[in-house]
């Protein structure tokens, strides 16, 4: 589930390296599958000599990386593509997990193809309509967890920030969203751009595998206050940090501060 601290840095980072205005010298793909919409000799010679003119992010699965030195043997074995550029860098691309894909698009319709236009509203670069998330709410009956995780409707917040927001706004990650207050998505709202704007001043979290393209940890993890922390006592209450799991992921949640009414 893609994060929005960790894509954006990885955006950020790329952009810095110098990626930018340099010319593809060579395609090598490792992994053909990744390729969708295209055969690899047309995606190949397409791509040749073509210069990378700017970096834009919207979801996104897998690690970037823009030295061949900084990657561990287990991420070596994972790549997928390679772009060796102008300047004589490499712009390496790894997915362990094989969801990534890329497809060629023209720049007037990209945003109106899939999978660009399946994804939700960003957080961050786009405004938010509490009355529109309030609205879509209403008409459905899920633990508001769930609901979070969902990147149709707003995009960025993945199982660690969901478990974040909901503590933060004190509401208990079962509860329905068709039950939730116009206060309550509002709150969630401004929370979730909250606690996003300050994981992306800290490069992000690295509670498990995240790492930027110069193989850079985040510093997000030490802010966390209950996702990875279960049977901690909470910092507001002290009681011990629970843990469910909601839709096959694992959620993060005081039960004394995030109380669920008996009829949800």
């Amino acid at each position: 589930m893609p994060e929005l601290p960790e894509v954006e840095t990885v955006r950020q980072i790329l952009i810095k390296s110098g990626i930018i205005n340099q010319i593809i010298q060579k395609v090598e793909v490792y992994s053909s599958k990744l390729i969708k919409d295209i055969n690899e000799k047309e995606f190949i010679d397409l791509l040749f000599g073509q210069t990378i003119h700017k970096l834009e992010r919207k979801g996104m699965t897998g690690k970037y990386f823009v030295e061949e030195s900084l990657l561990t043997p287990e991420q070596k074995a994972s790549i997928s593509l390679i772009f060796p550029l102008g300047n004589g860098q490499k712009l390496i691309y790894c997915d362990a997990r094989r969801f990534g894909n890329f497809r060629l698009q023209t720049l007037a319709d990209y945003q109106q193809l899939k999978p660009y236009k399946d994804i939700g509203i960003d957080l961050l670069n786009e405004p938010v309509d509490a009355k529109y998330l309030f609205t879509h709410y209403q008409k459905r009956k899920i633990p508001i967890k769930i609901a979070l995780l969902e990147q149709d409707i707003i995009s960025g917040i993945g199982n660690i920030y969901a478990s974040e927001v909901l503590f933060d706004t004190k509401i208990h990650p079962l509860k329905k969203t068709h039950e939730l207050t116009y206060s309550e998505v509002e709150k969630i709202i401004y929370s979730a751009q909250s606690i996003l704007k300050e994981a992306l001043k800290l490069g992000g979290t690295s509670a498990f595998d995240f790492i930027n393209p110069l193989a850079q940890k985040g510093d997000y993890q030490t802010k966390l206050k209950v996702y990875a922390r279960t049977k901690k006592p909470c910092y507001v209450c002290a009681t011990l940090i629970e843990v469910k799991e909601v839709n096959g992921r694992s959620t993060f949640f005081c039960s004394q501060c995030q109380k669920l009414d008996l009829w949800d």
